[in-house]
């Protein structure tokens, strides 16, 4: 296929996904099943148009979805409206993660992201984990996944033969702690992030589920893990001699207006869901395009002037065609694996989950840890934490009844996603992280990373009796 015919189909794709967010946000607003409807469709033309450009993971869950239809209707002729309803849920999944990618195409051209970056990875040995760490936290809220290529690139430039004085063993522990650093902070995100895939699944997954109770607990959550993940790494590679003085940057001023901007797209993102009576994730599929095209306003203000909103609006449509088609794993793999989760639970009787879950003999507290775990076991096969999360979601009422509590549920499922993330050899996050570093998914996940899994698990157990205490 040439570039002229490739240009058109582009478009489209990128007219689909802005058309399945427009119809997620209709029906979750508004109610309007013609906007379900659409985003329903739009999604399945879009899988149509991109399908030949898969990848072998995306092309698996494709077949794994046609597969379980065929199945479901085989099995139950009148199951077409509970497909429809998997379908309706997998789609908004994909417009969440297609409206968050707007942001990324502002933040990719900001000179401030870039400031950032550059700041982060001059900083000195002692605190360059801890700013790394935390700086690839606040960027992925923003860029999501694109904070793991934007600092890779920086911390493997900086990271020199020369700079480590000719030794490789020494540039080879550094590009390890570094990237390391950026990967555990990126999958930190999810763990409390309204504006992440994980949270908005849980929210799906468990209705009723308070957003307002569990977004401060995450909050703490996530900082002790990324304490715990400094801590193992000040205790894996303690300081060899005392620091020189050195001519480093100590202007943080970047970082901090980097704060302040995620901190007002989530602040209002919070509270325009909150007037409209919508989940939080609806809200940031609102108020993230328009906060994009004001930060590429912004960028433009000063060379364009008054004609810097159409320059904006115009400069975020051309990307779209770029970005949306290259997202076409990641739709149908988050997609896909929402659809096949919503669709196993609706055949697979969520009193018979809960049943086979209360025949293990332990206190209901210990059940809610061996839950976490189980999904990252499972993960760490190539299970999809969304499968497990709804699953596990489905039976949530009939598991309250057993004296397992929704928050201390969601709070270990979403800890659990997070650690889980840093682990499989066969996720998007570590195979990036692998490929800069030049070494295999299963040293990023087992040698730099699997010490991390085991204790912040048992942490993570701790952090859920403590929660089911005070609950």
């Amino acid at each position: 296929m040439t570039a002229l015919t490739k240009q058109p189909l582009r478009a489209l794709s990128a007219a689909l996904a802005v058309i399945i967010i427009g119809g997620v946000v209709a029906w979750d607003v508004f109610s309007l099943s013609a906007g379900r409807d659409a985003a329903c469709w739009a999604l399945l033309v879009f899988v149509v148009i991109e399908a030949r450009f898969l990848v072998r993971g995306g092309r698996i869950m494709l077949a794994v979805c046609l597969a379980s239809g065929l199945a479901a209707c085989a099995w139950d002729p009148t199951s077409l409206p509970l497909l429809w309803k998997a379908l309706g849920d997998a789609a908004f999944i994909v417009a969440l993660f297609a409206s968050l990618s707007f942001l990324r195409d502002a933040a990719e051209t900001s000179a401030l992201i870039q400031s950032c970056g550059n700041w982060m990875v001059r900083q000195p040995p002692g605190r360059r984990y801890l700013v790394l760490n935390t700086g690839s936290h606040l960027i992925s809220l923003v860029l999501n996944f694109g904070v793991l290529p934007l600092l890779g690139t920086m911390v493997l430039k900086g990271n020199t033969l020369e700079a480590a004085g000719g030794d490789a063993r020494i540039a080879a522990i550094r590009t390890r702690r570094m990237m390391t650093a950026i990967l555990r902070g990126y999958c930190m995100m999810t763990v409390w992030s309204p504006l992440a895939v994980a949270f908005a699944v849980t929210q799906v997954a468990i209705p009723g589920l308070a957003w307002w109770r569990l977004l401060p607990l995450q909050f703490v959550l996530a900082c002790l893990l990324m304490g715990l993940g400094w801590l193992m790494d000040r205790r894996a590679f303690p300081p060899s001699h005392p620091p020189q003085p050195e001519n480093r940057p100590t202007d943080a001023k970047p970082l901090v207006a980097l704060a302040a901007l995620i901190g007002a797209v989530v602040a209002a993102a919070l509270v325009w869901a909150e007037l409209l009576s919508v989940r939080p994730v609806v809200g940031a599929m609102m108020v993230v395009p328009v906060a994009a095209l004001a930060w590429l306003t912004v960028q433009h203000w000063k060379t364009e002037g008054i004609a810097a909103p159409v320059i904006a609006a115009h400069r975020l449509a051309i990307r779209l065609t770029q970005s949306m088609p290259g997202f076409r794993n990641e739709f149908i793999i988050l997609g896909g694996a929402m659809f096949f989760g919503r669709l196993v639970s609706t055949f697979l009787s969520p009193d018979l989950t809960a049943k086979v879950i209360s025949w293990v003999p332990l206190p209901p507290i210990l059940l809610s840890v061996l839950l976490a775990w189980g999904m990252m076991l499972l993960a760490r096969y190539g299970i999809s934490q969304i499968i497990t999360v709804t699953l596990l979601g489905s039976a949530i009422h009939n598991l309250t009844q057993l004296g397992i509590h929704p928050l201390v549920l969601a709070s270990g499922l979403l800890g659990a996603w997070s650690l889980s993330a840093t682990t499989t050899p066969i996720g998007a996050a570590t195979l990036t992280v692998a490929r800069m570093s030049g070494v295999t998914s299963s040293t990023v996940a087992r040698e730099w990373n699997g010490a991390f899994l085991r204790v912040g698990a048992l942490f993570l157990a701790v952090w859920m009796v403590a929660l089911a205490f005070v609950l």
